[in-house]
Formats: structure tokens, sequence, C-alpha cells
């Protein structure tokens, strides 16, 4: 099969990405300094750190059912030749088990950052808190890019990820959409959950602040999930329920981020130790 992606096509698309998101990240640690209060660069290492650990023990997590599914089904795969075949076997030994899969996976996802954003924000200045999002939201940004970069690379091999070509024409316009919107929801959500859970703990409610956090992040992750299963025809469904899906899709992630933000940084700011705001 040949390439449906260049390798010119795909370094520039992965180039434009990186600067993009870079440059987002900049912008948003400058507009932070700026309009909010300054914060410092131990906080960001931080929530990088336990971002970091969360990611690991969260891809641990995931990949158990897939191999359990795997170890059963082993000597069926071992009897397939070509890499063709081996991929259409995994698709449909997998398939049967997506919605549920959807669901563990966003909620591994939730439970695994969450509670490390518990433990990285507890008992530190409240300040810290959005600073310490801030560095969530630098692990999360390098997450989408190393995602992308797999794509491309997959797609310029020739490999078929997806079943027609203009599924991955798709795919591949859902992740540059994703590519403008991602800065947006990952420094409105990490750094407002944080202040939202930091506040919450302050007020003797960390376990429910917790659980909210959980939900929205669980929400979040498998709507993702799902979108990007009905891309990789995993999932059928027509294309007005695609088409309404992201709409709902695009629309209620950024909506959550900017509640959740604007609400802990309501909260957070008129806890005691809190730096003057401009």
């Amino acid at each position: 099969m040949p390439s449906v992606i260049s390798s010119v096509s795909a370094a520039s698309a992965l180039a434009i990405a990186v600067v993009y998101w870079v440059a987002a990240s900049i912008a948003a640690y400058v507009a932070f300094n700026r309009a909010l209060w300054r914060g410092s660069r131990g906080w960001v290492f931080i929530g990088v750190g336990y971002m970091l650990l969360a990611v690991i023990i969260q891809y641990v997590l995931q990949q158990i059912p897939g191999l359990v599914i795997l170890i059963r089904e082993l000597p069926l795969i071992l009897s397939v030749k070509s890499i063709t075949e081996i991929n259409s076997l995994l698709l449909s030994l997998l398939k049967p088990y997506i919605p549920w899969l959807i669901l563990y996976y966003g909620l591994m996802a939730g439970i695994c950052q969450e509670i490390a954003r518990y433990f990285a924000v507890k008992d530190r200045e409240p300040a810290s808190a959005l600073y310490i999002g801030y560095g969530f939201a630098l692990i999360d940004i390098a997450v989408g890019v190393l995602s992308l970069a797999s794509i491309l690379a997959v797609a310029r091999m020739g490999l078929p990820i997806v079943p027609f070509k203009n599924q991955l024409q798709a795919l591949l316009t859902i992740q540059y959409v994703g590519i403008a919107v991602q800065p947006l929801v990952s420094f409105l959500f990490h750094p407002g959950a944080s202040m939202f859970l930091r506040a919450m703990q302050a007020n003797g409610r960390g376990l429910r602040g917790l659980a909210t956090t959980t939900i929205a992040h669980t929400y979040v992750d498998s709507f993702t999930l799902y979108l990007n299963y009905i891309l990789y025809g995993l999932l059928t469904v027509t294309g007005r329920l695609i088409t309404a899906s992201l709409m709902v899709y695009f629309s209620t992630i950024i909506s959550m981020s900017i509640i959740l933000f604007l609400i802990g940084l309501s909260r957070v700011r008129h806890l005691p130790a809190m730096p003057m705001i401009k």
C-alpha cells in the first residue's frame, strides 16, 4: 500500500504542531505571571514530576485488559503470518469490548492523574496550585505531540491503522483540530482542577473535590477515546452522529475547562497566604 502521507508533509505537520504548542505553553506561563501572580519554577517541576508518575502508572494499568485478551487468544494470534492480518485479528478481538475499554481507559486516566494532583497540591501554598497545574498541562501537551507523531509515522509508512484512506484523512483532520484546541483546554483544565482541588482541601472537602475532578477528567478522556474509536472504524455510527458528537465534545470540554478554571481561581484566591492578584 503506498504511503498516504509524504515524509515532507508529515514532518511539516509535526513541526507546526510542536512550534504552536511550545508558543502556547510560553504564552500561558507569561499570562499567568502577568495577569494573576508570579510563580516559582519549582512549582512547575512539581507538577511535571507528579504528572509523569501518573501517566506511567496510568499507561501500565490501561494495558491490563488488552494483555488479558491477547494472552487468552495467543495461540490464534501466533498462527497469523502477515502484519495486516494480525492488525485485523487484533481489532476483531478487541471490538466487542470497546465500550467497556473506553470507560476503563478514561477512568484510569482520571483516577491516576487526579490522585497525583491531589497529593501534588496537598498542604502546599495555595498560590502554587496554578503552576503545579501548569506543570501537569505541559506533560499533557507532550503526550499530544507523541500521539500526533505516532499517527503521522504510521500513516507515512502506509500501515493500515484505519481501513480506508478517507478515514485516515478524517482522523488527521480531527488531530489538527485537536492541535488548535488542546493548549486552551490543557492550560485551563489542569490549573483549574489543581486550584479547585487545593481550595477543597483547605475547606476540609478534599475527597469530594477529588471525586469531582476525577469524574470531569474521566468524561474528557472517555469522550476523546470514543471519537478516536469511531474514526478508526471500530465503532459504527452515522455521519450525523459523528458531527453531533464532535460538536458536543469540543463545546463541553472547552466550557468545562473554562468553568473549572474560574471556579478554582475564585476559591483559591480567597485562601490565606494568597499573594495579591493584579
